[in-house]
């Protein structure tokens, strides 16, 4: 199980397998208590500077995009699940941190989610650019092309080993759309 925890919170990368049984799912109607103005525009400050590092343009927030990332946000937060949604023409990166905390604070929580998919930087082989599995959520927030975000937040509650936490889940969508193969050369740039 690929988990890290900090000061009693427990973050999960979309990459992490948890074994059957270890999650039990007590659903609740996906809300959040966070400043969602402050979420996003955190989200797409800390997205622009590690962008910037790797010589891709500023993206924008899309109101589109805010509206389907948080939809699906809700939608995670409601049935207990991490999953990524079938929107087609975007990309996706998803994050959940698991706190026994009722609330977090909105900055701090959209620079984890995004840090978190940025650090797999150190997996990337600028040498034989691709896709991996290890480095997609890195790739897509560099993707060059990629030029408008979309970010949602919403809490649910999840039973991990016997323990109740409120689970903070994100959904951050791009346009158009990263990852694509044959592309990576021309859109994650060393720094």
């Amino acid at each position: 199980m690929n988990r890290k925890q900090f000061f009693g919170i427990v973050y999960l990368g979309l990459a992490t397998m948890i074994p059957l049984g270890i999650i039990s799912s007590n659903p609740v109607n996906g809300q959040t208590g966070i400043n969602l103005s402050t979420f996003r525009s955190t989200a797409l400050s800390q997205h622009n500077t590690y962008r910037n590092t790797h010589n891709s343009p500023d993206m924008t927030l899309s109101d589109s995009l805010n509206d389907s990332a948080q939809n699906w946000a809700d939608y995670l937060a409601t049935n207990g699940v991490f999953e990524h949604s079938n929107s087609s023409g975007v990309g996706e990166n998803i994050y959940v941190s698991y706190t026994t905390a009722s609330s977090v604070d909105a900055a701090n929580l959209a620079n984890q989610a995004v840090t978190s998919w940025y650090n797999e930087v150190s997996d990337y082989d600028y040498a034989n650019p691709g896709f991996s599995s290890e480095t997609g959520h890195f790739t897509q927030v560099v993707w060059k092309n990629s030029t408008q975000l979309g970010c949602g937040e919403a809490r649910g509650v999840e039973t991990i080993q016997g323990n109740q936490y409120n689970a903070f889940y994100v959904v951050c969508q791009y346009a158009p759309a990263g990852n694509v193969m044959g592309q990576f050369p021309d859109n994650v740039m060393a720094p």
